[in-house]
């Protein structure tokens, strides 16, 4: 699978919310912070239609966030997250305390080709009935 990357989001200045990157079709692997930050922790909005974007949240109903944004770093993304993303924004802060970046960020995100679905796993009922059949045609 091929790394693939792409220039943006981009977080304008005074702002909290970055423009959207379309990682459809992809998984999103890793982010590229930018090379300076306004002391914040990174939460994120997502997308299925690049239109309509929800707060990203956690199985047990936390935000996904990036608690300690080093400034020029990279962030791996953990597999069930960049599964989930078709379109994504980055928020400086959170929901609830948004914190405007002094300067325009700019950041890198590296997808891969989405995975093709693993092909449905036999039943265990199909395989029982193969090993009898094996085994009685074994004993004649």
């Amino acid at each position: 699978m091929a790394l693939k990357v792409l220039d943006g989001p981009f977080i304008e200045a005074g702002e909290s919310l970055s423009s959207a990157v379309d990682c459809s079709g992809a998984q999103l692997v890793r982010i590229t912070m930018p090379s300076d930050w306004t002391e914040a922790p990174m939460t994120f909005e997502f997308s299925t239609d690049g239109t309509s974007f929800n707060d990203m949240f956690d199985l047990k109903g936390y935000a996904v966030t990036i608690d300690v944004v080093v400034p020029g770093s990279g962030v791996i993304i953990p597999h069930d997250v960049g599964r989930a993303v078709g379109w994504i924004k980055f928020r400086s802060g959170t929901r609830g305390n948004p914190v405007e970046q002094r300067e325009g960020r700019l950041f890198a995100v590296a997808v891969i080709d989405a995975p093709e679905e693993a092909p449905p796993a036999r039943s265990g009922a199909k395989r029982t009935a193969k090993k009898k059949a094996a085994k009685k045609k074994a004993r004649r």
